[in-house]
């Protein structure tokens, strides 16, 4: 696509605008400042939740990150410990570069989609108070009493079932669901994970003032806005907005109150949508006067964690994290994915593997091996043809494609079985997604952990058939900070600009292109995809009673 460097800002900016991105993750809190007339990163940091000191009283499982459950599946983190850590992620930056803060144009926020914040009367009124800021107060202090719940529910809460039934029921099934919200009331979605833990923690919801998700709680800390919006995008995955008209949508909040909510006032809870490339205002005087930012720097809308990600793709993405995620253009919703919009605003179609890369370490460890042994697993790979065997393992239910725990295939040699569970856990994604992820067929960008192994990167390129474009860098933080560039251009430049930063940005680390051998493998008649299918369409059927989670 041919892009002109003729581009209008808002508010007088200019190309050399300096801006910030904040992803704050299930792990770690990271920030980029982003340099946006040369693409430069300027600097980063990161504030790791585990082994940071500054953290040391938030206690987590070390292994899931998590608070410990208040039932089986149950999955949250500590309110106050995202506050912690923004203070920490600022701190660092300050000590490192404080020019470029006091240069920062704009700060928009990624953070984990789904998560939730409840906040009581006073955290409502502990936002407003960061415009008359204490000195020596830390975040956390203003918020001492300000959650009515300190608990933050996230993605990976698996105990709403009941709840995502009973709201998919009340919709009218799964087609009437999906044509509404864009999304088949998926179990860990904001809405049923907002019943379920309504139902645990009756007298918190009951004194819940404001309902925010992580990354609107968090712009609006740092607006000093108890009022900042919900971006279309993450909207899109609490299951409680109309996908097409990008509003609350009083059919699903009803649907969400079925299952139980102490009380019917859920609507009035919810902060207002916006795009997400809404200026909901300029940065708290908390900020200006602990880390020096410019009273002019303006806070965008902010949204989750991949429709941030996704800014930084051109057509269709897959992400090899602990989750393996794959994101396709589309502008109708499908039964098989989740209609969202990513950070500036555009349709695209997501869908899940929750279990991605964990079964692939598992399978390090079950061998002998450690599970960060890469070089191991580089060798297995290259030592097995792609498509040779039929293995799948899923040692957990799996999101996408929706099903059981499995082990099909014979246990063999630590090369074949990871080969086999490697090209399976792709292969799955692949043929959950056909009906939008091959929307857009010249290549397919590639990201996280796992593409930095040249063995997967090849079997992706058969699998799908299209070029891959390794991207190391295409991390949320980047992704918001990229948007809130195009939040200071005018509305009618939005498109073009995208096209002119994104090449700044972002550069291909590897290119992989499909070799003829290796798709044949996968897609010939009879030939490994279609016989993957049929085994676990096959195994499916036996466990019909998990279909349709």
């Amino acid at each position: 696509m041919e892009v002109q460097e003729s581009i209008v800002f808002r508010c007088n900016m200019n190309l050399s605008s300096i801006v910030l991105g904040i992803d704050s993750s299930t792990q770690s809190t990271s920030a980029i400042v982003l340099n946006a007339a040369s693409g430069k990163i300027e600097a980063e940091v990161r504030v790791n939740y585990k082994n940071d000191y500054r953290l040391k009283e938030y206690v987590l499982d070390p292994t899931t990150m998590v608070l410990p459950p208040l039932e089986p599946g149950e999955a949250s983190q500590p309110a106050q410990m995202y506050l912690a850590a923004l203070d920490a992620c600022f701190s660092d930056l300050y000590k490192s570069c404080p020019n470029l803060i006091g240069k920062t144009e704009a700060i928009n926020v990624s953070a984990q989609q789904h998560g939730q914040i409840w906040l009581s009367e006073k955290g409502v009124q502990s936002i407003y108070n960061l415009r008359s800021p204490m000195d020596n107060w830390k975040l956390t202090d203003y918020f001492a009493d300000g959650f009515s719940s300190e608990r933050a529910p996230i993605w990976m809460s698996s105990n709403s079932l009941k709840e995502s039934m009973q709201i998919r029921k009340f919709v009218g099934g799964p087609n009437a669901i999906t044509k509404i919200s864009g999304s088949n009331s998926p179990v860990r979605f904001t809405g049923s994970v907002l019943a379920r833990t309504a139902s645990l923690l009756e007298e918190a919801y009951r004194n819940t003032e404001r309902i925010h998700l992580i990354s609107s709680f968090l712009a609006a800390v740092l607006s000093g806005d108890p009022n900042a919006p919900i971006d279309w995008g993450n909207g899109s995955g609490t299951g409680l907005m109309n996908w097409r008209e990008k509003v609350w949508d009083q059919v699903l909040i009803d649907a969400t109150i079925s299952c139980g909510l102490p009380d019917s006032n859920l609507l009035s809870r919810l902060p207002p949508l916006s795009s997400p490339l809404t200026v909901i205002g300029k940065i708290a005087p908390y900020f200006t006067k602990k880390y020096g930012f410019s009273q002019d720097c303006l806070i965008i809308a902010s949204s989750g964690d991949n429709p941030q990600t996704k800014v930084l793709a051109s057509g269709s993405m897959l992400s090899l994290g602990t989750s393996f995620v794959i994101m396709g253009q589309g502008s109708q919703p499908v039964l098989e994915a989740n209609a969202m919009y990513d950070g500036i605003g555009r349709p695209f179609l997501f869908g899940c593997r929750t279990n991605g890369s964990l079964t692939w370490d598992d399978l390090r460890k079950r061998s002998g091996y450690l599970s960060s042994d890469y070089q191991v697993s580089e060798k297995a790979l290259a030592s097995v043809t792609p498509g040779s065997i039929t293995r799948i393992c899923q040692p957990r239910e799996e999101s996408f494609p929706i099903s059981p725990i499995l082990d099909i295939g014979n246990e063999l040699p630590f090369a074949e079985n990871y080969a086999g569970v490697v090209d399976s856990s792709l292969s799955l994604v692949y043929l959950a997604s056909r009906s939008f992820s091959g929307l857009d067929s010249e290549s397919i960008t590639v990201t996280g952990g796992g593409s930095s192994s040249y063995e997967v990167l090849k079997r992706i390129a058969g699998i799908w058939g299209r070029k891959v474009l390794q991207i190391k860098d295409a991390g949320a933080a980047l992704g918001a900070a990229v948007a809130a560039a195009c939040a200071l251009v005018a509305k009618n430049s939005v498109e073009n600009f995208i096209e002119v930063i994104r090449n700044r940005v972002i550069k291909p680390s590897r290119v992989v292109d499909p070799e003829d051998k290796i798709y044949n493998a996968y897609h010939r008649s009879s030939g490994y995809l279609e016989n993957l299918q049929d085994i676990f369409l096959n195994s499916i059927a036996k466990k019909s009673d998990h279909y349709g989670k």
